[in-house]
């Protein structure tokens, strides 16, 4: 394995139980965030070839789920934006 410290050169950092736990807890909300938007994802595709199988029986019923399909994708994109906007307002001052 790669050594990414040179230990002979000084002191090595100084890791806490503390910031390992809170590092192990951030990467665990991060892949639960991705699985919620991978699961969030797949509904929508589900949705979307739902209304493409029905077409040719309810056209109505494909519709409504086109619009509910684009009104959903909206949301997210905007909550997405939003979500970047605030991220960014606490990394620029927290530092």
């Amino acid at each position: 394995m790669k050594q990414i410290y040179r230990f002979e050169r000084g002191e090595p950092p100084f890791l806490r139980e503390s910031a390992l736990r809170e590092e192990l807890e951030r990467r665990r909300l991060r892949r639960q965030t991705a699985l919620l938007v991978l699961a969030g994802m797949l509904s929508l595709l589900c949705l979307l070839l739902t209304g493409a199988v029905l077409y040719p029986v309810y056209p109505a019923l494909t519709l409504a789920c086109l619009l509910y399909f684009c009104a959903a994708v909206t949301g997210a994109c905007v909550l997405a934006v939003v979500f970047v906007q605030k991220r960014r307002e606490l990394t620029c001052c927290s530092h």
